[in-house]
């Protein structure tokens, strides 16, 4: 469990920058709203996004969540699993979107949205012990 103060860094409204591996090997960055719950990290997209492609051929990522004005940071090591299940990712999808203060409405209009959307989640497992992970800031 990371500490008190990473836990409750990672808590607030702040994007997650998400890093993989591109087709043509380069790296593909993207800012993202996130959910901690604990144990992973979960992040909505859609299928038609680059991330999507980019997580189904290469699992493996890197997520930076950064404040630069308090001058902290996190970076984690991981390994992207892909949730097309919108039964099995509500509850995490609707984390997500309450977390940044998104109108979610019942489970039916959020499932309604996310067959709209074609959405999917990205569930990230830290490949290290969270008091393992660099961070900055954080004395």
């Amino acid at each position: 469990m990371p500490s008190e103060a990473v836990d409750a860094f990672l808590k607030e409204k702040r994007n997650a920058v998400i890093a993989g591996v591109r087709q043509d090997g380069r790296p593909g960055m993207t800012p993202n709203w996130f959910y901690w719950d604990g144990e992973r990290f979960y992040i909505s997209t859609m299928r038609g996004r680059v991330k999507y492609a980019m997580f189904m051929r290469d699992p493996r990522a890197q997520l930076l969540i950064d404040d630069p004005q308090g001058f902290k940071s996190v970076l984690v090591d991981g390994t992207v699993e892909v949730w097309e299940d919108h039964e099995k990712g509500l509850a995490f999808f609707r984390a997500v979107r309450e977390k940044y203060g998104r109108e979610v409405g019942t489970d039916d209009d959020l499932r309604a949205n996310l067959v709209e959307e074609d959405r999917v989640l990205l569930v990230i497992t830290p490949s290290r012990p969270a008091e393992a992970w660099p961070t900055w800031g954080f004395d």
